[in-house]
């Protein structure tokens, strides 16, 4: 089942939660065995499996950075589809309603 399509509140709402996390990067933080088991102000992380253990901290410092560069550019991709949709229509209405080719 592939996801919804993102709506532009759900999109705001994204970025609100993003833009209230303390700013990247976040760095792995060892414990006093050396292990590392926090990232950024998140002050441990625990797997079942200690083998995930590290692969799940890299996979949430890099979110951390990642992800407000994909929200923008899905903002950006939307604006600029806005954009064309209207100029197509305004393409089509030029032409009396026929369909731009």
């Amino acid at each position: 089942m592939s996801p919804e399509p993102l709506t532009a509140a759900y999109l705001r709402e994204t970025q609100q939660i993003v833009a209230a996390v303390p700013n990247g990067p976040w760095e792995p933080v060892p414990n006093d065995f050396g292990l590392v088991d926090a990232v950024g102000p998140i002050s441990y992380l625990e797997c079942f499996d200690g083998e995930q253990q590290v692969p799940v901290i890299e996979f949430v410092r890099h979110a951390r950075e990642a992800l407000p560069r994909y929200v923008g550019e899905v903002s950006r991709q939307a604006d600029r589809i806005r954009i064309l949709e209207r100029r197509v229509r305004a393409l089509e209405s030029a032409q009396g309603g026929g369909h731009v080719r």
